[in-house]
């Protein structure tokens, strides 16, 4: 029953999520928690807008093709909720970007996902692509390269070396890592301005 009740809250954890990223948008209000935003929604906009428009070129040709009323009231309902939902999942990946602050690098992923590493505790940060296997967006690799890599469309572009290991709490798991891996859109601005804000100890 457990991974049944574990799937259940990550469910309902992520359609929350998705309405609030969607009020946010709508809004303008987009959760930078007083730091510079380091977006990484580019890597996958495309494909979620190409669903986007698939739903809602398919929304009146179900209609047009049911002959069945109630059947109809069903897929107009279920084509809707898919299309918001679409909207939603974009709107979560704008809304909660990577933010950099005078103190800490926040990495995130949507809301589900935030890494605090102070500056303090960053060694080196260097621009470095490597993809991944899997569907997670969240993965350990190891042993012999301890890295929790935040992955964005099946891949990282900044590896950031930490200067001792340090242990990271997320809905999947606790993880103690000596290397932080993400996806940042611009990956040369990013890790200029994370260089910049450590200042001389990062390389």
């Amino acid at each position: 029953m457990r991974p049944i009740t574990q799937l259940a809250r990550s469910f309902v954890r992520l359609e929350v999520d998705i309405w609030v990223s969607l009020a946010r948008a709508v809004t303008r209000r987009p959760d930078l928690g007083g730091g510079a935003p380091m977006r990484y929604a580019g890597a996958v906009s495309a494909t979620i807008w190409a669903f986007i428009v698939v739903s809602a070129v398919e929304i009146p040709a179900v209609h047009l093709l049911i002959p069945w009323p109630a059947a109809r009231i069903v897929a107009l309902g279920l084509g809707a909720w898919g299309l918001v939902w679409m909207a939603g999942m974009l709107a979560a990946h704008h809304m909660h970007p990577h933010v950099l602050t005078d103190d800490l690098l926040r990495v995130r992923y949507l809301r589900r996902v935030g890494l605090d590493i102070p500056l303090s505790g960053i060694r080196a940060v260097r621009h470095d692509l490597r993809a991944y296997d899997g569907a997670k967006s969240l993965q350990r690799t190891g042993p012999g390269d301890e890295t929790l890599a935040v992955i964005i469309g099946s891949s990282t572009n900044i590896r950031v070396i930490l200067t001792e290991p340090r242990t990271f709490h997320t809905p999947q798991d606790d993880f103690t890592v000596s290397t932080v891996a993400f996806w940042a859109d611009d990956p040369k601005a990013a890790v200029a301005s994370i260089r910049a804000a450590v200042g001389d100890r990062a390389v």
